[in-house]
C-alpha cells in the first residue's frame, strides 16, 4: 500500500472529524492546492498533504525548504461559535501548542529536550526551529466562518541550522513514518476544532 493509501487508512479509522484528504507527491504549495480545491466548491474539513513542496511559504512570505521526509500540509476547518482567540496573532500559537502535544509522547519515549513554543508562529527545540504554523481566518460579518492553517514540520530530511528535524530531535530511527506523522499532524487540529466546537460525528472528538 502506498503512503497515502496508509494515510487514509488511518484517517478512516482513528479521526474524528469528516476530513476530506488530498495527498499529492509533488506541488507548488499546498496552500495553493487547498485554494484551488475550496473554490471548486470542496467543502470543508478539507486538507492537502504533499510529500514535497517547491515553493513553500512561511512568515512574511519567506520561502520554506520542503523536500520529502516532512509534513507540509495545508487545512481548511469550518468554524461555528467564537473564535478560539480573541486576538488573531495568537491562533498560530495555539496550533503550535496542539502540535507540541502530538509530539509529546515521542518526545517522552526518546528522552529528547523539551519543545518551547516562540511567537509568532514557530515550534522551537532550544533555538532550532521543527516546525512553523501560517494561519488565516474567513469571516462573515462579526462571525468566524472557516480557518485556514498551514503547518511546515521538518521530518526526515537534510536541513541547514538553525532548522532541526524530527529524526535528529528524537534520534536515529526515531521519526514516525510519514502516513503516522501525516496523522498526527491532522489530529493537532482536531484537538483545536474539538476543544472549542462541538461535532456531529458519531465520535468522541476528545
Amino acid at each position: 500500500m502506498s503512503s497515502a493509501g496508509r494515510l487514509l487508512a488511518l484517517a478512516a479509522g482513528e479521526l474524528k472529524l469528516p476530513w476530506r484528504l488530498r495527498v499529492v507527491p509533488v506541488c507548488s504549495s499546498t496552500e495553493g492546492l487547498l485554494s484551488q480545491w475550496l473554490a471548486s466548491a470542496g467543502a470543508p474539513p478539507l486538507a492537502v498533504l504533499a510529500r514535497r513542496q517547491r515553493h513553500g511559504r512561511g512568515q512574511y512570505g519567506r520561502s520554506w525548504q520542503s523536500p520529502p521526509g516532512g509534513l507540509w500540509l495545508s487545512a481548511a476547518l469550518p468554524w461555528q461559535g467564537p473564535p478560539p482567540t480573541d486576538d488573531p496573532s495568537q491562533l498560530p500559537l495555539l496550533v503550535a501548542a496542539e502540535l507540541a502535544a502530538e509530539l509529546a509522547g515521542l518526545a517522552a519515549a526518546a528522552g529528547a529536550a523539551p519543545l518551547r513554543i516562540k511567537a509568532p508562529n514557530d515550534l522551537m527545540v532550544g533555538r532550532r526551529k521543527l516546525a512553523g504554523v501560517l494561519t488565516s481566518a474567513v469571516w462573515r460579518g462579526a462571525e468566524l466562518q472557516q480557518l485556514r492553517i498551514g503547518i511546515g514540520l521538518n521530518g526526515r530530511h537534510p536541513i541547514r541550522p538553525p532548522g532541526i528535524t524530527l529524526e535528529q530531535w528524537l534520534g536515529a530511527g526515531r521519526c514516525p513514518p510519514w502516513p503516522r506523522l501525516a496523522l498526527m499532524g491532522l489530529r493537532a487540529l482536531e484537538r483545536l476544532a474539538c476543544r472549542d466546537q462541538a461535532w456531529d460525528t458519531g465520535r468522541s472528538c476528545r
